[in-house]
C-alpha cells in the first residue's frame, strides 16, 4: 500500500471509524495531514465566527472566560477579526489565520431599528453606552439591541460585506454561552467546508424544524452559512419582505431557516445532530469551565431529528 513518509498507510485517514474521529485520538490520526490545504484550493477555507454577546457585566465576564478557553489554544488558524483583515492586507500569500472571530453586540441605542435596512453606518466604534472593550475584538452593530428580531440577519449583513471585501466563505453565529471545540472545529472545515466558488448554497447547525413554516433549520446555539445565503438573506431579502416571513413570535433561528429556504435555489443542509463539536448550555463560569475540559467527549451524536420534540406519537413507537 502507498504510504507517506512517515510509513503510515495514506488510507487511513479516509477510513477509520466516525467514533475514532472524536477529539480524544485526532491528533493520533491526523498528524501527518497538519497544515496541509485542501486539494485544488488556493487558500483555506475562511469561517468567520461570531459570538453573540452584549452589554452588561454579565457578559462582561462570559466574554472573559471564552477568551480564556477556546479562543486561548495558540492554534494560529484561529484569531480576532482585525488580525484577519491585517493579514490578508499586508500578507496575503502568507495568511495563517483561517477562523477570524468576533463578538457581535447590537450598539445602536433605544432609538435605532432592531434590523439594519437605512443608509446609517452598518457598524460603531462604540456600544450604546460610549464604552469599548479594551481587547479590541467586539463589531459594534448600528442596530437597537435584540435576540429574536433582526441581530442576525444584520450580522449576516455585516459578514457578506466582509467575505466579499476579504475572502470569506462561511459567515457563523455562535451563542456566548456555547463551548467550541477548536479542534474539531478546524477538522469539520477540512474535511466538510469546500471554499469559494464550490460553497454555494450551504446551510449547517443542529437540525430543528417548525411546524408553522414546513421547515428545517439549525438551532440557534451553533450555525452558519456560507458567504452567498448570507448575502441573499442579509442584502437579497429586504427589512420588509424578512418581517412578512417570520414566525407570529419572532424566533431567531426558525426565522434565519425561513429567510434561507427562500431562496429560489436548491439549499444544502448540512445536519451536526449527529456531529456535534460543542457543549450548550453552559450559562454558569463554573459550567462552562467545566464544558471546556470536557472537550475531550466531543463529537456527540445526538437525534438526527428532533422526534421527542415534534413527534411524540413517533416515540411511542406509533411511528414507521
Amino acid at each position: 500500500m502507498k504510504t507517506h513518509l512517515n510509513t503510515r498507510p495514506i488510507l487511513e485517514y479516509q477510513f477509520f471509524s466516525q467514533d475514532n474521529r472524536a477529539l480524544s485520538k485526532l491528533d493520533d490520526h491526523l498528524f501527518s495531514y497538519n497544515d496541509e490545504a485542501p486539494i485544488g484550493a488556493g487558500q483555506n477555507t475562511v469561517f468567520l465566527l461570531g459570538i453573540f454577546s452584549t452589554t452588561g457585566k454579565k457578559y462582561d465576564d462570559r466574554r472573559r472566560y471564552i477568551r480564556t478557553t477556546y479562543l486561548a489554544t495558540g492554534d494560529e488558524r484561529m484569531c480576532k477579526l482585525s488580525e484577519y483583515i491585517r493579514q490578508v492586507k499586508e500578507t496575503p500569500n502568507e495568511r495563517r489565520c483561517q477562523v477570524p472571530y468576533t463578538f457581535v453586540i447590537g450598539a445602536g441605542g433605544s432609538g435605532r431599528p432592531t434590523d439594519h435596512g437605512d443608509d446609517e453606518p452598518l457598524t460603531l466604534e462604540t456600544d450604546a453606552n460610549g464604552n469599548v472593550d479594551p481587547e479590541g475584538d467586539c463589531t459594534y452593530l448600528n442596530i437597537k439591541e435584540n435576540m429574536e428580531d433582526g441581530k442576525s440577519t444584520t450580522y449576516m449583513k455585516f459578514g457578506a460585506q466582509l467575505a466579499e471585501e476579504h475572502g470569506i466563505d462561511y459567515i457563523a453565529k455562535i451563542d456566548d454561552d456555547s463551548v467550541l471545540s477548536d479542534k474539531l472545529l478546524f477538522q469539520f472545515i477540512e474535511d466538510d467546508l469546500p471554499p469559494a466558488p464550490y460553497n454555494r448554497r450551504i446551510y449547517g447547525g443542529t437540525s430543528w424544524a417548525s411546524y408553522g413554516h414546513s421547515i428545517m433549520y439549525a438551532a440557534g446555539q451553533f450555525y452558519f452559512l456560507s458567504s452567498d445565503l448570507a448575502n441573499y438573506v442579509a442584502n437579497g431579502l429586504t427589512v420588509e419582505k424578512r418581517k412578512e416571513m417570520m414566525h407570529f413570535r419572532p424566533t431567531e433561528d426558525g426565522d434565519m431557516g425561513t429567510f434561507v429556504f427562500s431562496h429560489p435555489r436548491p439549499v444544502k443542509f448540512m445536519n451536526l445532530s449527529t456531529y456535534r463539536f460543542w457543549s450548550h448550555p453552559k450559562k454558569t463560569e463554573a459550567d462552562f469551565l467545566k464544558g471546556w475540559g470536557d472537550m475531550w467527549k466531543l463529537p456527540s451524536r445526538g437525534n438526527m431529528m428532533p422526534f421527542f420534540h415534534l413527534c411524540p406519537a413517533w416515540m411511542q413507537g406509533k411511528g414507521i
